[in-house]
């Protein structure tokens, strides 16, 4: 404890941290708020999915060019365009109650998503230097996931209570005001970007790279339609209350993993850890097509969390691994931008399959997903990612823990 209040001690700490939450809080609002607002408007789940998963997908799909743009050229003039224009699409949803509109303005908010954790990721060496990273990092992302949880929390509420459109009022509010912060922030208006580093070129061409990358996009598809799933499964059963306290309860557990695993001290090698971290979430999930949103949902989401908690910190300590020399952010911005691309698909498919199909159906595929995932590993991709079978230095290991932030949001 002490070394975290003589962390905010240090110049421009408070100030970064202050910055950043309200960005990260709109994020953690804008798929609930999205879909509760479009089946408000059309009545339709499957529709209210598409918007959530289109909104997910451009935002992935552009996130290594929003990356390379902040490289190029600092942040204060791209978090100038972004954040306004993200703020914009987010107001024009709330005016929009044509089907087509609708998906175009969900569509142009992922377009606009302004990369808030990129953004501040770097600034922490600048305010704290290399001695004092591991717990700068513990603090953001303790931040970052505290918006994770309550974000849901607040977006379902404010939809229930008073409609879509005031958490999407909410949600664009607060990243306008997050923004603003952001680019008035010194440390990120001085902020200079790194010099390219030979190597990067390369990125594409490791083997091993791009098992991760495989794996990252069936697990993301997963993610999607689980992520998807469970509201529109509570919806349909007319009980969307249950919508955030069930996601919440994924978040905590997933925070909880990821904190014990991170904090460890073990002999085990990232590699051996991710199968084995694999395996587990692979199990856990094997029940949820069994289950109805309630307790025993809950039960079981919250051990699928804490699995998805271990295996999250030894992915990006594999990834930190084996990626080549010189990739540490086109590394996490392109795997966020596959990975991330078939999460939308699977959260626009979600709200259909539950709808249209069955929910047990939509459930047993993020099952299947998962068990994919881990089986692609085990059987095929272990023997690329050798590489990562040895410990990390304490370097690469604050590099995992920093990566552990949702990338390029």
């Amino acid at each position: 404890m002490r070394q975290y209040l003589e962390l905010f001690k240090l110049p421009g700490v408070k100030r970064l941290v202050v910055s950043a939450l309200p960005g990260r809080f709109a994020y953690s609002m804008i798929q609930l708020a999205t879909f509760f607002y479009v089946k408000d408007v059309t009545g339709s789940i499957t529709l209210a999915g598409f918007a959530t998963g289109l909104e997910t997908l451009t935002s992935a799909l552009t996130a290594g060019i929003r990356g390379s743009i902040i490289d190029r050229f600092g942040q204060f003039r791209p978090l100038s365009i972004f954040v306004p224009s993200w703020v914009l699409m987010v107001y024009l949803l709330t005016l929009n109650d044509d089907r087509t509109w609708i998906l175009v303005t969900a569509a142009l908010i992922g377009l606009a998503s302004p990369p808030i954790n990129l953004a501040a990721r770097p600034l922490w060496r600048d305010a704290v230097g290399p001695a004092n990273l591991r717990t700068a990092y513990a603090i953001d992302t303790t931040m970052m996931n505290a918006t994770t949880v309550l974000g849901p929390v607040v977006a379902t509420f404010l939809a229930i209570e008073f409609g879509g459109f005031a958490a999407l009022w909410l949600t664009s509010a607060t990243m306008a005001i997050g923004g603003f912060l952001m680019i008035t922030m010194p440390l990120s208006r001085n902020w200079i970007p790194e010099k390219s580093i030979p190597g990067t070129s390369s990125l594409w061409r490791s083997r091993a790279y791009q098992v991760v990358l495989l794996e990252g996009m069936i697990f993301g598809l997963g993610w999607g339609l689980l992520e998807i799933s469970i509201p529109s499964y509570a919806s349909l059963i007319d009980r969307p209350e249950l919508s955030a306290p069930l996601l919440s309860t994924l978040a905590l557990a997933s925070i909880f993993g990821g904190l014990v695993i991170g904090g460890r001290k073990s002999s085990i090698t990232p590699l051996n850890g991710f199968k084995v971290a694999g395996l587990c979430a692979a199990i856990t999930a094997a029940p949820l097509a069994l289950t109805v949103p309630g307790i025993w949902m809950g039960i079981v989401l919250a051990f699928l969390g804490l699995a998805i908690g271990f295996a999250q910190v030894y992915h990006w300590e594999t990834l930190e691994a084996i990626r080549p020399a010189g990739t540490a952010t086109s590394a996490q911005a392109w795997l966020w931008t596959l990975e991330g691309s078939m999460l939308a698909v699977g959260a626009a498919l979600g709200g259909y399959l539950v709808e249209q199909v069955n929910p047990q159906f939509a459930l047993g595929l993020v099952s299947i997903s998962l068990a994919g995932a881990t089986a692609f590993i085990w059987l095929f991709g272990s023997r690329f990612l050798q590489g990562a079978n040895r410990p990390l230095s304490e370097v690469e290991k604050v590099a995992a823990l920093a990566d552990l932030e949702t990338p390029l949001e």
